[in-house]
């Protein structure tokens, strides 16, 4: 469901002529909270891969800036609710060409900021960030209730819901999964772990060692801070960089919702969407567009070249799609994208 409501409540902020009472007292607090649910369920299906060793990242080279710039909007309403202040000290370091995950480390400082936000009831919140000898030094420090000496070791453990009237107060819906999740990210990004330096009823510190240029790891180009807000719609003027220029993209899923928030963001972005229900009435509308339009036309052609299509289907599904488009000749110019 939500691959249907973060979309839809992001186009419907987009709108020119949406009323600012509307848009900012409505739609922005509802697009960033189906964001933070988001990151809520993401959070147990980590928890899971966690458990399973089966969790994977991916290497990139990044505006890091346009990461802490998405966090500050992203935590802006909890901050001024709570009559906060966040600021950032990152001593003018370059940050425009970090390397590492920026998914994976956006969900750490997401963790992170949360935290310190949920357990400070005044003063200031700040984001550190510091370099020496090779390492970035990230962290959050703020000047909440604190943690107890005792009640450390339970941080980074599953489930590790901190006890007592004064964390239950701030927090009566965390689950306890968060830190433990964030520590595995840092480490599996070349971190020694989450450490937490804090002081009860003073405030806390964590933070976290990174190196600048960890093994292994394969450069993209930098992505911008609209490429981390609307990543889940992905990008279909790419097509466009091919010999063939067809305006058509076939999209297939079973869910209504599904197919009517997909068609909106195709044709947003130019093409014409042909829509289908399942892998069997892809295949035919596939069929018959390149029965009609054997030969490409240029930028005269309405033949299909890309499909979006769902894997779990009821029928015939993505899987079987698969094998149908592997029938077709190379030389058709066909490309087929997973969503899920």
């Amino acid at each position: 469901p939500l691959n249907c409501i973060i979309p839809m409540i992001k186009e419907a902020l987009d709108q020119p002529n949406q009323p600012k009472s509307i848009s900012e007292n409505l739609l922005r607090p509802a697009y960033y909270s189906a964001n933070l649910l988001n990151h809520l369920i993401n959070d147990i299906l980590d928890y899971s891969r966690v458990k399973k060793l089966k969790f994977q990242l991916n290497f990139s080279k990044f505006n890091f800036h346009d990461c802490l710039s998405y966090l500050r909007q992203l935590f802006s309403l909890q901050i001024e609710k709570k009559s906060l202040k966040l600021s950032i000290e990152d001593s003018e370091l370059d940050l425009s060409n970090f390397k590492g995950d920026q998914q994976r480390l956006t969900q750490v400082m997401t963790n992170l900021l949360s935290n310190a936000i949920k357990f400070t009831r005044k003063g200031e919140i700040k984001i550190i960030i510091t370099y020496h000898d090779k390492f970035y030094r990230i962290g959050v420090r703020d000047t909440g209730i604190g943690i107890r000496e005792e009640d450390k070791e339970k941080l980074f453990k599953a489930f590790g819901v901190l006890e007592g009237q004064e964390y239950r107060s701030l927090n009566n819906h965390g689950v306890g999964l968060g830190l433990m999740i964030s520590n595995t990210i840092v480490k599996c990004l070349g971190s020694s772990g989450i450490v937490c330096e804090s002081t009860f009823g003073e405030g806390s510190h964590f933070y976290f060692d990174i190196p600048k240029d960890p093994d292994q790891i394969v450069l993209k180009e930098p992505r911008t801070t609209q490429d981390l807000q609307v990543s889940h719609m992905g990008r279909f003027s790419a097509v466009q960089g091919s010999q063939c220029y067809c305006q058509r993209i076939l999209i297939v899923d079973d869910n209504d919702y599904n197919l009517m928030v997909l068609a909106r963001m195709v044709k947003k972005r130019g093409f014409e969407a042909i829509e289908a229900y399942d892998g069997e009435d892809a295949l035919k509308k596939l069929v018959s567009s390149f029965d009609q339009y054997p030969k490409c036309r240029n930028s005269n052609c309405q033949r299909i070249n890309l499909i979006l299509s769902n894997l779990n289907m009821p029928n015939h599904d993505g899987f079987e799609l698969i094998q149908d488009v592997r029938g077709f000749k190379s030389d058709q110019n066909l490309s087929l994208i997973h969503i899920s």
